[in-house]
């Protein structure tokens, strides 16, 4: 059995934008969590996924490499808990077994106890062939309360957990079959990490026009419905004539996972961004239908990347669609979105990266209302306006700001102490932190410097909507307890 353990990151070294620019910790903040251990070892701190537990305290879940695990191997699955109002420290515990960098985060979210719930990954299970899934249920301190890998028929992993009304979770991602072929995978978990049902659905010459067997499906997103059902949203294989790409799809389940329709999405001109590359998510709105976001990307030269929201129907037909992003002199492009949430004003927030600003990497929100049009827009650094700095999640917080996470490569020399409280040289050796920062509902951080208005204008998409049919199998998975 593989043994993980939880330990706290003593070496950690907090560096905050928000204590140079406004002083005391309050409100608002813009922090990079790292640790370097040398000139040689550099930082390897990255934020994959953040949420916001019921005490309002926010939690992102990111990956380590280089921190000495409890065993003195190297990194694992990196939880840092802050407080909402500032930023400052909680509590942040590394979890891995005895090897180095062998358990990763994927996706948190928060559960109606006070505590949450992490899809992740576990590399260090003789019995998962090329890895292991991890799911792991958390109280709010970060103590586990249960905890499984999922084995597949090759591997088998989860990109995104959702709680479900009856007090379970379900889950999505996709499993890889001994021929190394990804197929869309959905699993229902219990309340206490018990496999309920699963199912798997496989690409095939049939399942839309320019699809073809063997080819790759993943399932990005999922949201339970308010019938009992779930909304899923993936990315496909497609084979046209104009080469290989990748498309949009999106199914509607029932309770049990039965189809009950399935579309794919794509244009002349866009099609979807790489599997794995962005995240897709998807919601039900009030009217009934649907909002997806993410990244679409041209099929040709200089092959950009937009962000983009589409409105879909009850049966997940275009009703209006966007992009948002552009190219500037440089052939510089706008990348992919972390995606989007609907907001308590029934508006949208998008977020991700794009280097068509300051000709760097760097963070990229914008806020629009709810048929799509901009009401705000802007780009955020980490320590310089010169290193990467990318988002790869976004919530709306209980007071009506917003919390991100992702990564931030930093400069050679900075200046930090524990906490962000006080500021003494420190040599971090570039590489990327775990990225983390709390906007209000205008998208500022008090008078940071870190962030800057953008001028992108709403670009026509011109996705149309095909039926799809993928045929439901049911998968050999089995739930292992590891500790």
């Amino acid at each position: 059995m593989t043994s993980f353990c939880a330990i706290v990151a003593m070496l950690m070294i907090c560096f905050g934008l928000a204590a140079q620019t406004q002083g005391a910790a309050s409100g608002p903040f813009n922090k990079i969590w790292t640790v370097s251990l040398s000139q040689y070892v550099g930082p390897q701190e990255t934020g994959s996924s953040v949420t916001q537990l019921s005490n309002g305290t926010i939690v992102a879940g990111g990956n380590d490499a280089n921190q000495l695990n409890h065993c003195g191997y190297y990194g694992g699955a990196w939880l840092v808990a802050v407080t909402a109002n500032g930023g400052d420290n909680v509590w942040q515990q590394l979890y891995s077994s005895c090897a180095s960098a062998a358990q990763s985060t994927s996706y948190v979210a928060h559960t109606s106890d006070g505590g949450f719930i992490l899809a992740g990954g576990d590399f260090d299970n003789p019995a998962c062939n090329g890895g292991c899934g991890w799911f792991a249920k958390f109280d709010s301190s970060g103590s586990i309360t249960w905890q499984y890998d999922l084995k597949g028929e090759y591997t088998a992993g989860a990109g995104e957990i959702e709680p479900t009304p009856d007090g379970g979770y379900i889950a999505v991602g996709n499993q890889s079959t001994t021929t190394y072929i990804l197929q869309a995978l959905i699993m229902k978990i219990s309340a206490t990490g018990a496999l309920r049902w699963s199912a798997a659905f496989p690409e095939t010459d049939q399942s839309f026009p320019g699809a073809f067997t063997g080819g790759n499906f993943t399932f990005e997103s999922v949201q339970p419905t308010p019938d009992g059902g779930y909304i899923v949203s993936g990315v496909a294989d497609a084979h046209f004539r104009s080469g290989y790409a990748d498309v949009l799809t999106v199914m509607k389940l029932d309770a049990n996972a039965n189809v009950r329709w399935s579309k794919a999405y794509y244009g002349a001109n866009w099609l979807s961004g790489p599997a794995g590359d962005a995240k897709y998510p998807i919601f039900q709105t009030s009217d009934g239908g649907y909002v997806l976001s993410g990244t679409v990307q041209q099929r040709s030269y200089p092959f950009e990347e937009l962000f983009f929201l589409l409105k879909l129907d009850a049966r997940g037909r275009v009703l209006w669609q966007t992009g948002y992003g552009g190219t500037n002199g440089y052939y510089d492009v706008s990348r992919e979105s972390a995606g989007g949430v609907a907001t308590a004003d029934g508006g949208y927030v998008l977020a991700g990266q794009s280097n068509i600003f300051l000709q760097a990497t760097n963070g990229w929100m914008l806020k629009t209302d709810g048929s799509g049009n901009i009401l705000w827009q802007k780009s955020y650094t980490g320590l310089t306006t010169n290193d990467g700095n990318v988002f790869e999640q976004i919530i709306q917080t209980s007071d009506g700001g917003y919390a991100l996470t992702g990564s931030s490569w930093t400069s050679d020399l900075t200046y930090g102490g524990p906490g962000g409280s006080s500021w003494t040289s420190d040599l971090t050796y570039g590489g990327p932190g775990l990225w983390l920062i709390k906007t209000d509902s205008d998208g500022n951080i008090g008078s940071c410097s870190c962030m800057q208005d953008t001028i992108v204008t709403p670009q026509p998409l011109d996705l149309r909507v095909v039926k799809a049919r993928f045929a439901r199998s049911t998968p050999n998975l089995t739930f292992i307890p590891v500790t």
